[in-house]
């Protein structure tokens, strides 16, 4: 079988993961064809860095007149993913595309439909799909432990000081996140569909920004504000934050010691909603950025038991029924650092199916409905009314 031929467009933070896994893999299973970005300097320092040889290109337009490729990794910002992915898949490539899809649901509707007419895979870039836990969660909820299930509960608790700073950072404006509740939301919603083997119908939420409202007396930067001595958020920029920042964010650049109540934004930071699903179930939902620790905790309520699973403790119970006792399932932790077992699972996952011929229309839906409960959500805060998903 001859090699996968590969380009990446987006030579940032993503792409260089992909470009790290496939340094891992043996040799001959795929090859880089072209290395894209719009930023020579940033295109150079990254192909340099890595010694790679690929063509190197400053436009899409560009790659999709090559005939030497078979598929394209998506890697440019979350709010750019419509123009590569849409040019790409009518030039006849497949496409891994990073998540979320798209920022609002028109882009997110564009790429699918592109995605549709070309005939070529869709492959979104969500890791926690290839996580031991949510496998076994998916394992033991597809084989009837808690029979039908009717009801899930999800708390999306992010960590009072990484919460703040994405309320100093991009992620603060929906029109470059699609608003927090996509841009972490997004692997929750997803890992719900994937678990369940259902969609969902129909969105009720309430919430807004809570947190990270106007301050009075506050100034527009921690440098120059006297209210220091009574904000959790104060910071000076010094050594200690410096490291806490990036143990907690990755490698992003720090951002301003803007205030994190008086900064322009728009983005929520506290939302609950309540979801149908096409099984039946239905999913109530509730993300926060105060809280003490992050923690993803999930609980699937069936007519025969009931599993709780805690993400960070890396645990599930399992209480069957009629008065059976709790029985917990221990699931070994990945190895390696962050998420590279879930890095290379999702890149070896892609390059299956694009062996294997894989039916393209799974993907497909699988990655509208990834992010259909946030905007059907945002809708709903917006009109005050229950919001049906339509099907992209």
């Amino acid at each position: 079988m001859n090699p996968i031929r590969l380009a990446l467009v987006g030579t940032g933070g993503r792409g260089q993961i992909y470009v790290d896994v496939v340094k891992r893999m043996p040799a001959g299973r795929v090859v880089w064809a072209a290395m894209c970005d719009r930023n020579e300097g940033v295109l150079n320092d990254f192909c340099d860095r890595n010694g790679l040889t690929a063509p190197r290109l400053l436009s899409v337009e560009d790659l999709v007149r090559r005939n030497d490729i078979d598929a394209v990794l998506i890697c440019t910002p979350d709010s750019i993913h419509r123009e590569p992915a849409v040019a790409c898949f009518e030039a006849g490539f497949h496409c891994l595309v990073e998540k979320p899809l798209a920022t609002n649901p028109e882009d997110a509707r564009a790429i699918c439909e592109a995605a549709r007419r070309s005939g070529k895979l869709l492959h979104l870039g969500f890791v926690f799909r290839y996580d031991p836990c949510i496998l076994r969660l998916r394992e033991l909820i597809a084989g009837g432990a808690i029979g039908r299930v009717i009801a899930c509960i999800t708390h999306e608790a992010i960590g009072w000081f990484h919460g703040s700073t994405y309320m100093r950072r991009w992620n603060r404006f929906r029109k470059f996140s699609g608003d927090m509740l996509l841009h972490k939301g997004c692997h929750t919603f997803d890992v719900v569909n994937f678990i369940t083997g259902a969609y969902p119908t129909r969105v009720a939420a309430f919430g807004g920004t809570e947190v990270f409202r106007p301050r009075e007396g506050a100034a527009s930067h921690c440098h120059a504000c006297r209210l220091t001595d009574d904000c959790i958020y104060y910071t000076d920029q010094g050594p200690e934050y410096r490291e806490r920042f990036y143990n907690t964010a990755g490698p992003q650049v720090l951002p301003e010691d803007m205030c994190v109540y008086n900064n322009e934004k728009d983005s929520t930071d506290t939302v609950s909603l309540t979801a149908e699903f096409t099984n039946g179930m239905r999913l109530s939902y509730t993300l926060t950025m105060v809280s003490p620790q992050g923690r993803r905790r999930m609980t699937f309520i069936g007519t025969r038991g009931e599993i709780r699973c805690d993400m960070e403790e890396y645990r599930i119970e399992y209480w069957p029924l009629p008065d059976r006792p709790l029985e917990v399932i221990e699931v070994p932790r990945p190895t390696g650092t962050g998420h590279q077992h879930h890095d290379r699972a999702l890149f070896s996952h892609f390059l299956e199916r694009l062996e294997q011929g894989d039916d393209p229309e799974r993907g497909i839906l699988d990655a509208y409905m990834s992010g259909a409960i946030p905007f059907a959500a945002l809708e709903s805060l917006q009109k005050g009314e229950v919001i049906a998903i339509p099907s992209p």
